[in-house]
């Protein structure tokens, strides 16, 4: 009970944080608006309630826009409530008091269970080793090595702790739960998993004071989101390859393996609970690391920034744009019909006075030519030319679908990547957005080519039918020598509007469930290999599939434009051309049937949405475990099972 005397006592102070959140945001959208806007415009406090909140640092920040409306009511109310956060509790667990009850339950949990199966002198130890490491090296002045320390012990204890109680959980005595059992054993014997294991608890403390404190927040969350969990999948991902390989051949080469199978058990329970302790093994290395980075990740959220509204901002970008859920949508733009294709296709053959005779060769170019045609029709939406004689050229586009965001009322991200032709791309250069047509949201921005800029702007912009018109203006002009030059352009996702439709919390848990998953299909993937080659063989068959599924993004966009030589191309008496024909075609039936079978692997990226805050969804998270974590694990699982039962282990087991 004494865990959660602290808890209690912020919980209780986080409510009474939230009543006033509350209040405060009440207030600042009610029909006094006005009067708390000229108040923090003139003294940087108002005074709600009784209640004063804000700082001296925000006397002069404009709240209202030009109508006398709120232009972001939830972040000013968090600027003005972060002057009433206590300083002798960390700001980030007042965040939310479902945080602070995870972490409570949490914590009884661990030392509910320590106790239950003996551990409790290994936790008084840990803790013992963490307190006195925190306090002696922060007195000798290493704070950096003095959080190293007391990571390696939390989380040290921690994988410990977890794995003892899936050692308890697979005490029946079935054999699948015995042989996951003993697997879990193996992990914590074996040389080779404790390296890794070893490795992994190590890196993930330092992982923190690497970041480089001078860089904006955001930054920071990304690099510590992208290290992190990309470290942690990659060693999980090489000890579930060596374990998954060794487990099983391993048994086999030292003449094991009969004694288990001589046992009721058959070929596939064998290879199920194999598959099961690594799985579970990946379980408890996940939630370690999750649990870690997420606890972190949180203290950085209220980490110091840079001094005034600058650092106040950056602060927000962290909410914004990365410690959230959106989603993006892109501009609505026309395409061109078969007919008007078809059309176009025969114009560029007729045109063509090398090919409108070649009937072989029109089959594979007319199927090359539509594609073509359909994205230069695109590019030229896509294209605003230069300025001529001060007039600027302009286009509109219309996103639509944008009822959520409207709803939602937050502010919306409009992201923008643009590229002008023959120029210098270290230069910058102007451009213009207009919204709806109304001349009053016309604003000009400054832009480098081929980086990515942001603009926010409010949701109310959003018309009734969830319909948003953006105009972009060109307001680059060139000299006399170049005026044929200097046209804006942007890729299919050049421009597009980003909105929050979810918290982070619930995204982070779903891409450690997809993280699990492919962890899963490399496991299953790992044991079959080895059911009928060697340990190296194995390894090296494993790593070669795991290689090619996380590729079959790229490879698939290099198929698209990729098309061997038909049939028609040959000549008779050409023998290298006949080999090289059938090489290109044995290629490309290899990479499609690649492509096709491990694309689902290779498209999900959980880590690179959460550096980006998009949303994971639980469509995606589902259609990755009927497709990754049932098909074709359970399907790789039945292969090894088929050829287990082919092979005679007798003569590979036992002394005769």
């Amino acid at each position: 009970m004494l865990v959660l005397v602290p808890f209690v006592i912020v919980l209780v102070r986080t409510a009474a944080l939230y009543q006033d959140r509350e209040a405060i945001f009440e207030a600042l959208v009610g029909s006094d608006q006005t009067i708390y806007a000229d108040q923090l415009y003139e003294t940087g406090l108002v005074t709600i309630d009784g209640k004063e909140f804000g700082d001296l640092r925000l006397k002069g920040y404009r709240i209202l826009d030009a109508d006398g409306h709120i232009i972001n009511p939830v972040d000013a109310t968090s600027l003005l409530i972060s002057s009433a956060v206590p300083r002798e509790i960390p700001s980030w667990l007042l965040r939310d008091p479902s945080l602070i009850w995870t972490v409570g339950i949490v914590l009884l949990a661990w030392c509910t269970i320590s106790v239950w199966l003996g551990l409790f002198v290994p936790f008084i130890s840990s803790v013992t080793i963490g307190v006195c490491s925190w306090y002696g090296f922060r007195f000798a002045g290493f704070p950096g090595l003095a959080v190293v320390v007391v990571g390696i012990c939390a989380l040290g204890y921690s994988y410990h702790l977890l794995l003892q109680g899936f050692r308890f959980l697979y005490r029946s005595p079935r054999p699948v739960y015995a042989i996951a059992r003993g697997v879990l054993l193996e992990a914590t014997r074996t040389k080779m998993a404790l390296a890794f294991l070893s490795l992994l608890l190590v890196i993930l403390p330092v992982i923190p004071i690497m970041l480089d404190a001078e860089s904006p927040l955001r930054h920071q969350v990304q690099t510590m989101l992208s290290r992190s969990l990309g470290t942690t999948f990659a060693i999980a991902a090489f000890l579930t390859v060596f374990l998954g390989c060794a487990t099983v051949a391993f048994e086999m080469r030292d003449r094991q393996i009969w004694q288990v199978l001589t046992k009721p058990v058959s070929r596939l329970g064998y290879l199920f609970g194999k598959w099961l302790g690594i799985v579970s093994l990946n379980f408890v290395i996940l939630i370690i690391a999750g649990l870690s980075v997420f606890l972190y990740l949180q203290y950085l959220r209220t980490a110091p920034v840079s001094e005034g509204l600058e650092g106040e901002f950056d602060r927000f970008a962290v909410e914004d744009e990365v410690l959230t859920a959106r989603v993006e949508s892109l501009p609505v733009f026309e395409t061109l019909s078969n007919e008007q294709i078809s059309a176009r296709v025969e114009e560029l053959i007729e045109a063509d006075t090398e090919v409108r005779d070649e009937a072989h060769l029109q089959i594979q170019l007319r199927q090359k030519l539509r594609g073509e045609v359909q994205d230069q029709f695109l590019a030229q939406q896509r294209s605003i030319p230069a300025m001529a004689e001060g007039q600027p050229y302009a286009r509109t586009y219309t996103f639509v679908n944008l009822h959520d965001a409207r709803s939602a009322g937050d502010t919306i991200t409009f992201s923008y990547r643009f590229y002008i032709g023959a120029v210098d791309d270290l230069e910058t250069y102007k451009a213009g957005f207009e919204f709806n047509g109304d001349y009053n949201t016309r604003y000009p921005v400054t832009y480098v080519p081929g980086m990515t800029h942001v603009s926010v702007i409010p949701s109310k912009y959003i018309n009734e039918d969830g319909e948003l018109k953006v105009t972009i203006f060109n307001l680059f002009e060139p000299d006399a020598q170049h005026q044929y030059r200097g046209t804006l352009s942007f890729d299919k996702d050049g421009i597009q509007l980003l909105y929050k439709v979810g918290n982070f919390e619930s995204n982070f848990f779903r891409a450690i469930l997809l993280l699990l998953i492919k962890l899963g299909f490399l496991a299953a993937l790992a044991i079959a290999a080895s059911t009928f080659l060697s340990f190296p063989v194995a390894c090296l068959v494993t790593f070669t599939v795991f290689a090619s599924a996380s590729m079959s993004p790229y490879l698939s966009q290099s198929l698209a434009y990729y098309f061997p030589p038909s049939t028609a191309d040959l000549d008779v008496g050409g023998v290298a051309l006949y080999i090289q024909w059938a090489f290109e075609h044995l290629v490309h039936a290899i990479a499609t049937a690649m492509v096709f079978c491990l694309d689902a692997f290779g498209s999900q990226r959980p880590t690179d949405q959460l550096v980006n805050g998009m949303l994971i969804t639980w469509g995606s998270v589902l259609n990755s475990f009927v497709k990754i974590g049932i098909i074709w694990s359970g399907g790789v699982l039945l292969i090894g099972t088929f050829i287990l039962r082919k092979r005679q282990l007798a003569i590979y087991s036992g002394k005769g």
